[in-house]
């Protein structure tokens, strides 16, 4: 029963972390007409993403505010703080008015709840994954890891699925409002379970050894750089994949291919469901065959099946985009699914909540947040509709041999006091 309601509160986290993000992503269109006006729609469309971007460059202070809390007073305080953090711009969006109605100051409130939604965002993603795990001990960690990732595609499904729903109905520019009101609603639930759940042991055995790693950052860069590298590209790949997976691709399919785009979400709920299924199982796969090995191949496949989903995409046919959704689920579901019980192996537990936080959430905020804002200028400049799956391509290959080169200076021992690699 512990380990259900411990598994609970990081599914409801990261279901609720991933419903605001891709909320974003399905009305960016509509966002960028309601809150960033210009004559020329390209414009207000990449405005419409810079303000997405935004949230994501605040999630790494907002990974070393969590992520101080969390390595000091704990994790269940921390998480608890960062859910509300989480919802409550959620719900501020939903009741913003236009542009038309209070004028600058309305993309001026939305850019700042963006801010405020991506700084507390920054200590709940990774950091609910590791209070869980440290629950969990090392009973199939790369399973349980992938469950809590895999559970993300619950509140991505509901957005999507919202979207497609408020998209088809009488009034959009006005039902649109809903899904986000919803999702601040929702953040008080997890805040009531998050108070019920005892803290982590892990932490609460550390804290009666009060030997070990300090509290100083610059302690943290001086001895963990290389397990930094290494979570910080598996945080860019995981960027890339994901936003790709659960907003871009959208806009992708509606502005390049045509689809309309409640169509475009509909294929996107094949993608979405295939990555939360595949994550568990790559985890599981994970560990049968150990860390190192699993992650020195994943990057390689990740860059065959990107560029296998876009030559697909660009066939323009059901089939075919079909295809492409679920060669992008399983990339995504391969890299995201194993990461946090692969990450968590490289920290001691003094320093574990600030160090992966904040180099993953940086990774995710170089190469996820500002993914969609890149790959359509890029596209627009060079006419070359095969940008997102180069992008992916140059990140796996970067991480292959990020791993290929640090990994190898640690085998046959341990990168950790925890568990081996």
């Amino acid at each position: 029963m512990k380990k259900n309601k411990v598994i609970l509160t990081g599914i409801i986290g990261n279901a609720l972390e991933f419903y605001d993000f891709t909320l974003y992503g399905v009305f960016a269109v509509m966002i960028a007409q309601l809150y960033f006006p210009s004559a020329n729609p390209l414009v207000a469309v990449l405005a419409s993403w810079g303000a997405f971007a935004a949230g994501f460059f605040m999630r790494p202070f907002g990974a070393l505010i969590f992520g101080y809390l969390g390595d000091k007073f704990g994790r269940k305080k921390a998480l608890s703080i960062s859910i509300i953090g989480m919802g409550f711009p959620t719900l501020l969006i939903g009741c913003l008015p236009t542009y038309q109605q209070i004028g600058i100051a309305a993309p001026v409130l939305l850019v700042l709840c963006r801010l405020i939604q991506g700084a507390c965002t920054g200590g709940e993603y990774n950091g609910a994954a590791i209070f869980a795990l440290e629950h969990i001990g090392k009973n199939k960690p790369g399973f349980f890891g992938g469950l809590i990732t895999g559970s993300c595609v619950i509140g991505a499904l509901f957005a999507t699925a919202l979207g497609a729903l408020v998209t088809k109905s009488a009034n959009p520019e006005f039902f649109w409002r809903l899904p986000f009101i919803f999702g601040g609603a929702i953040s008080l639930i997890g805040f009531y379970i998050r108070r019920r759940i005892s803290e982590s042991p892990e932490f609460l055995a550390d804290q009666k050894n009060p030997k070990g790693a300090t509290f100083s950052l610059v302690n943290v860069f001086k001895t963990h750089h290389k397990a930094l590298l290494i979570s910080l590209m598996i945080g860019c790949l995981n960027g890339a994949l994901s936003y790709t997976l659960f907003g871009f691709l959208n806009s992708y399919l509606k502005r390049y291919i045509g689809i309309p785009l409640e169509n475009a979400m509909l294929f996107s709920l094949i993608g979405l469901s295939v990555f939360m299924v595949s994550s568990p199982l790559f985890g599981l796969l994970m560990d049968q065959i150990g860390k190192r090995r699993y992650f020195l191949s994943a990057p390689i496949g990740v860059c065959i099946l990107a560029l296998t989903t876009f030559l697909l995409i660009r066939q323009a046919e059901v089939s075919s985009i079909i295809t492409a959704q679920v060669l992008l689920g399983l990339s995504t579901g391969c890299i995201a699914g194993p990461q946090h019980a692969f990450v968590q192996t490289l920290f001691p537990v003094k320093i574990r909540y600030r160090a992966i936080s904040f180099s993953f959430c940086l990774g995710m905020a170089l190469c996820g947040g500002t993914a969609p804002l890149i790959l359509t200028y890029l596209i627009e400049k060079t006419g070359n509709f095969m940008m997102p799956a180069y992008f992916i391509s140059l990140i796996s290959a970067f991480l292959f041999l990020s791993i290929f080169s640090l990994l190898g200076k640690f085998k046959g021992r341990t990168l950790s006091p925890t568990n081996a690699l």
